[in-house]
């Protein structure tokens, strides 16, 4: 028999599956099927559904405050619905739940490879993370994490009072040091605003997402093309700052767009803040491999690829991105199976790049 909250948890996680129509009858059926209830009356249901609205409130405030009850009802389909996707009444698993997972998982290690274990307890832990940030007036409409592999990340002590900041929007003051030699530690002062984990060659780890600014700024205007990418394993002695800024977004302001048009997380844009994509060709064999890797595995959202001429024999690949490093990289590395035809300018620094490794490779 299922205790009212738990009937609560239960309803609420039907709010959440997008194709199931809540409403007295279905939910009715629901309880009947799964739980063996005989009876449940729509007194009971109008009952379960103000609960969940008060619960749903005490959640979601600013929300509520913003946009009204969270949940309503559709005349057009005849049920109720949340008003916000990324809205629940309860977590899916409490605090307390998910750490005990992640704790138990911790303790097996032997049982995972390649790290798979720790991943999980990072992945169980940044949700439990997640589900704190509710207690914040604001939620934000873009991720604060990305998580993409498993394993352990340099820097993850960082995490929790970055999120914590980035849902209060908090200010940050810290220490940092580049990976140069001759680097000092510089100090930064700035609003986190996403984390990120990103794995490829030597750039793996958690970066943040930071708009810097000044200590007597009272209006922070943030933009894409003005955020700083640093890594939390080289952030030191951070702590939160209390400011009387006002933060404004763009309407259209959305963190992620950060990384949207480049290969990895490596970019220009506080040397170059009109940063724009290029559009960017190679030529390749149509019994080329790395055709058949492309196709299945395409480096980028925008790749396109084309029959060159009628006998069919070359192939045209394209990106719409931005020029950086790690494009470069991957260019470089296949150097020996395609041509880049386009831009000019990248042909040129390729070239250059190619020349100077085979000198390299001519010293005795």
């Amino acid at each position: 028999m299922l205790s009212p909250q738990d009937r609560l948890k239960e309803i609420n996680t039907l709010f959440l599956r997008k194709a199931f129509l809540v409403n007295f009858r279905t939910v009715e059926q629901y309880l009947s099927e799964h739980f063996d209830i005989p009876t449940y009356s729509e007194r009971s249901f109008s009952r379960d559904v103000s609960a969940l609205k008060e619960l749903l409130k005490e959640r979601y405030p600013s929300i509520e405050e913003e946009m009204g009850e969270l949940i309503r009802f559709s005349r057009s389909t005849l049920g109720f619905y949340y008003v916000r996707q990324d809205i629940s009444a309860f977590p899916s698993f409490s605090e307390k739940e998910l750490n005990q997972i992640a704790s138990i998982i911790d303790l097996n290690q032997h049982l995972f490879t390649d790290g798979a274990g720790q991943g999980i307890v990072n992945k169980l832990r940044a949700i439990t993370l997640e589900n704190n940030l509710a207690t914040y007036h604001k939620i934000n409409t873009w991720p604060s994490i990305q998580l993409i592999k498993d394993g352990e990340r340099a820097g993850s002590d960082n995490i929790k009072p970055i999120l914590e900041a980035i849902a209060a929007k908090d200010c940050l003051h810290f220490s940092y040091q580049s990976l140069s030699k001759s680097a000092r530690h510089k100090f930064y002062l700035g609003i986190p605003l996403m984390i990120k984990e990103y794995n490829n060659g030597w750039y793996t780890g958690w970066y943040v997402l930071i708009q810097e600014v000044k200590e007597n700024d009272r209006i922070i205007k943030t933009e894409i093309n003005t955020l700083r990418l640093l890594a939390l394993d080289r952030m030191d002695q951070l702590k939160v700052v209390k400011s009387t800024y006002q933060l404004r977004f763009a309407p259209d302001f959305y963190p992620p767009d950060y990384f949207k048009n480049m290969l990895g997380i490596l970019r220009s844009n506080l040397i170059n803040p009109e940063i724009k994509p290029e559009i960017v060709c190679v030529r390749l064999d149509t019994d080329n491999w790395l055709l058949d890797y492309l196709t299945k595995y395409p480096l980028h959202p925008s790749q396109q690829v084309k029959v060159q001429d009628s006998s069919h024999q070359k192939i045209r690949v394209t990106w719409n991105m931005e020029i950086n490093i790690e494009l470069e990289s991957f260019l470089m590395r296949y150097a020996h199976d395609l041509t880049v035809v386009s831009p000019a300018s990248l042909r040129k620094r390729l070239k250059q790049n190619l020349e100077e490794a085979l000198k390299h490779l001519e010293e005795e």
